[in-house]
């Protein structure tokens, strides 16, 4: 697999074309991420499911909320809204290429 590219993430993502991703595109795109990785389709991602669509190595019991073994979209997404957040750097909602690139370039080098 290759590694995460700030330019493909916001191809993929930005469905209104403007160069950015504003938040409710970021949810969609969660959403969709969601929605076809749970390929046995029972609303939850078993731990082989997740491991399989997530980008960077995550936590999957952190993100268990209920620890009842499985993710839920609510849990997915909960997970990946303060990375939006915390990404967004100047505060507009919307993920520019440069602060994708800043936050691809922070993960890489931790």
């Amino acid at each position: 697999s290759t590694a995460p590219n700030a330019a493909t993430g916001i191809t993929e993502t930005d469905a209104n074309g403007d160069g950015a991703i504003e938040i409710d595109e970021f949810y969609e795109r969660l959403v969709d991420v969601f929605f076809l990785g749970d390929t046995v389709k029972d609303g939850f991602f078993t731990e082989a499911e997740f491991v399989r669509v997530v980008v960077v190595k995550e936590d999957f019991a952190a993100i268990d909320k209920d620890g009842d073994g499985r993710v839920s979209r609510r849990e997915f997404v909960s997970a990946r809204l303060p990375m939006f957040m915390e990404i967004d750097a100047d505060g507009d909602s919307a993920l520019s290429l440069a602060e994708l690139n800043a936050a691809l370039e922070g993960r890489a080098s931790k």
